[in-house]
């Protein structure tokens, strides 16, 4: 039956996406809802969002798997709250909701994760084990929903960054979850991951498609979700690691939350087809700037480094995880 049911969570949700990604894309073109790539000499259009076909196929599967899982509350309470950040995310991309608007309105899936009854405030902990925060686990929750969320929003800044990025970063901890036999969390993961892949391969430098905030948000509150219902939370945050760091320079060095429209000075420039650090003092400092401030580099180099440190990242957690935690 397991080897089953992982069939299916590593098909069924890549076939599903990659169907609702070809009704959707003719439809977005046809709409005008497209975005200029600046990254790009000409700036060519893409469409954009592609979010709901990713997130659609992610949510059907699981509510597929609803029959054949003892832990079914668990896995509708994964699929809802991803599902309400993804529509959270299309909002925005229809029409922005505001920088500090929408980090509120991402502690909602937190709630809809814990009114399935089925979450455990005993995390496990690096040197510690399974620890038991009965009262602070809450607040941790929900500040894990919309810290998570964003920063994986902040990571889709280049072609492929983002899938790239979070394959890299979680897949090292698909180990931690058949470990600890947190077989429901894995099945989950997987059908994220599957889900993912038809728009990774679209999404690649020359980018055909965006997803939008619909698909990072959603993504972002997968993965928190994944994380607390496998009581994993601190693999999963050493894991996104680079994509906090990476978020957290840019509202650091802004001076607080804002949309990317609101910012004058952009982190990086273009030059010759190459991406270099903007120069200017004043300008935001984002993990893109950090690593071309010696010098301009490729859209798609800059994509394999910031993988590479996701990967060491994701590799880390699960070192962690096997060497420095009580089980």
């Amino acid at each position: 039956m397991l080897l089953l049911l992982t069939l299916v969570v590593v098909t069924l949700p890549a076939i599903l996406s990659e169907i609702f990604q070809r009704i959707l894309i003719p439809r977005l073109i046809a709409k005008g809802f497209v975005s200029k790539d600046v990254h790009k000499i000409g700036e060519p259009l893409i469409p954009e969002p592609v979010g709901p076909a990713i997130s659609f196929s992610f949510i059907v599967t699981l509510m597929l798997l609803l029959p054949l899982t003892s832990k079914w509350a668990l896995l509708a309470g994964i699929a809802a709250s991803s599902g309400l950040a993804s529509l959270i995310g299309l909002l925005d991309d229809i029409a922005p909701l505001g920088a500090k608007i929408k980090p509120v309105l991402l502690i909602l899936p937190a709630f809809l994760l814990v009114a399935t009854g089925e979450i455990i405030p005993r995390p496990y902990l690096p040197l510690l084990g399974r620890a038991r925060l009965y009262y602070a686990y809450w607040l941790i929750l929900l500040a894990m929903f919309t810290v998570f969320s964003n920063a994986v929003n902040m990571m889709d800044a280049l072609n492929s960054m983002l899938p790239s990025s979070v394959y890299a970063a979680t897949m090292p901890l698909i180990p931690v979850l058949l470990v600890l036999n947190n077989l429901d969390s894995l099945l989950a993961l997987l059908a994220l991951l599957s889900s993912m892949l038809p728009y990774y391969l679209r999404n690649r430098y020359p980018a055909k498609v965006f997803g939008g905030d619909s698909n990072s948000l959603f993504i972002g509150a997968a993965i928190a979700s994944i994380a607390a219902a496998s009581n994993t939370e601190a693999f999963f945050s050493i894991a996104l690691l680079p994509f906090m760091v990476s978020g957290f320079s840019v509202i650091a060095s802004v001076g607080g939350l804002m949309e990317r429209h609101e910012i004058s000075r952009r982190p990086v420039m273009l030059e010759k087809g190459k991406i270099k650090a903007n120069p200017d003092p004043k300008a935001p400092m984002s993990l893109i700037a950090i690593l071309t401030s010696d010098k301009p580099k490729m859209e798609p180099e800059i994509v394999r480094n910031i993988s590479l440190i996701s990967l060491m990242s994701g590799l880390l957690a699960c070192l962690t995880f096997f060497l420095l935690t009580p089980r």
